[in-house]
């Protein structure tokens, strides 16, 4: 059985390059002349040149580029060489062996004129056709494995019209996809260049074209999508009698095509990607610079501020309120306890409540006397005996009753303790202390 072809590697085709002595170095002269000669060649609807031809051209060339006509010839002859030795324009006599010189352009000239002249972009009609006619071909492919199972029949019936057809359109497609991101990169030049000039004039354009081409491409890659699925299913089919023949060159091409469907999908997503994020971005500056400040007004003047800082320097004012500091820390502890709670009867209750109020009338007793004897306050000092008396449920809901009948009676502001305390060492619980200095 026929070996697989191996593809030459990158060394391989770096020193064969390298070593034919090959060189490309085209002026903008010469891609105007170029240019020149490839449309002379479609008026007249002829593909051989003459020398007389060739220097009327490079005349209009010499005198749209301003040059001397006094050396035209000479400049004629040397433009003439530079092409033939560029190898974008070849001789067509038998390689010289006319009598009358004959010129056309050759191969790689017309792939920069076609680069120069126009760029097919990738639209969801030319897309569509193109998939058409690879499905098509994958169908006559299927249709044909039944009548025939030689390694002739799979070379020339199967191989060769995967090789040559079906990726020659996926050629096509990839030559389209240049094209149309050299069209977004022209979308984006037209955008900056509509907002360098009036703001307000350029606003509905703008949306407008980021809509078209948002659109655009959502349905080139939805497009795109529904194709490869039924090329693919169609190469699925090949690819499974192929590996049942025992074909490895076609199954060979089948992955280099599948490759190459993958790749045209990822860039698809990548594209509808990276255009969304520009979307989204002039988007909003549009909404929040353009209809904000439609006059430039705000823009004009802090570029004047900024470019008359040093002769009037300005400064911005920043609000730094002060730390509210009486709010503490938490800490949770690794291992809490559960809350528990005894049920008590309804007489328990009123018997707690009772207490409750003694106690409270208590400490007011106790706040007030001190007061009147203009003693220290010291909320601590003052509900230390009484956690030692009676429980904490019983005191701990009348603290904050203690802390208002004091900041009313003493009409000042008290000092503040920034630490917590413990009134008693054997209680899990901490108060901020209220100390008022009465002296």
């Amino acid at each position: 059985m026929e070996s697989i072809e191996r593809a030459p590697s990158v060394p391989e085709v770096v020193k064969k390059i390298y070593q034919s002595g090959f060189k490309l170095n085209i002026s903008r002269l010469d891609a105007a002349y170029l240019m020149g000669i490839h449309t002379y060649l479609e008026i007249q609807q002829n593909f051989i040149l003459t020398p007389s031809e060739l220097e009327r051209i490079f005349a209009i060339v010499n005198d749209i580029s301003s040059g001397m006509v006094e050396s035209l010839p000479q400049r004629f002859n040397h433009a003439i060489n530079r092409l033939l030795k560029n190898q974008l324009l070849i001789r067509v006599d038998g390689g010289g062996l006319g009598q009358m010189p004959q010129f056309d352009v050759s191969a790689l000239g017309k792939s920069i004129i076609g680069h120069l002249s126009h760029h097919e972009t990738l639209n969801r009609q030319n897309l569509t056709i193109i998939a058409a006619k690879i499905v098509s071909t994958l169908s006559d492919i299927r249709r044909s494995l039944d009548s025939s199972g030689s390694d002739h029949f799979w070379e020339e019936s199967v191989r060769l019209p995967l090789k040559h057809v079906v990726a020659e359109l996926i050629t096509a497609i990839e030559k389209r996809q240049k094209g149309l991101d050299l069209e977004q990169d022209e979308v984006r030049n037209k955008i900056s260049r509509l907002l360098d000039k009036d703001w307000l004039e350029a606003l509905v354009a703008c949306e407008e074209l980021l809509e078209t081409t948002s659109t655009t491409l959502q349905e080139l890659y939805q497009t795109l999508l529904s194709e490869n699925s039924a090329i693919k299913q169609g190469l699925n089919e090949i690819s499974d009698a192929a590996d049942q023949s025992s074909q490895p060159r076609v199954l060979a091409v089948i992955d280099g095509i599948y490759l190459r469907l993958d790749q045209l999908e990822q860039w698809g997503k990548e594209r509808v990607g990276s255009w969304s994020q520009y979307y989204r971005r002039v988007n909003d500056f549009l909404q929040s610079i353009v209809r904000f400040d439609p006059n430039r007004e705000m823009s004009q003047r802090l570029v004047e501020q900024i470019q008359h800082y040093p002769k009037s320097p300005w400064f911005l004012n920043l609000l730094e309120p002060p730390v509210y500091r009486t709010l503490k820390e938490t800490h949770f502890p690794g291992n809490k306890k559960k809350v528990t709670r005894v049920l008590s009867c309804h007489a328990d209750i009123e018997e707690e409540d009772d207490d409750g109020n003694l106690v409270l009338d208590l400490m007011i007793e106790e706040i007030k006397q001190r007061l009147a004897s203009s003693q220290s306050v010291d909320l601590v000092e003052i509900i230390r005996p009484f956690l030692k008396e009676h429980s904490l449920s019983r005191v701990y809901p009348h603290i904050g009753t203690l802390i208002d009948l004091v900041l009313k009676e003493i009409n000042q502001h008290p000092s503040r303790s920034s630490s917590w305390e413990k009134p008693l060492e054997d209680l899990e619980f901490e108060l901020q202390n209220l100390i008022a200095d009465l002296k």
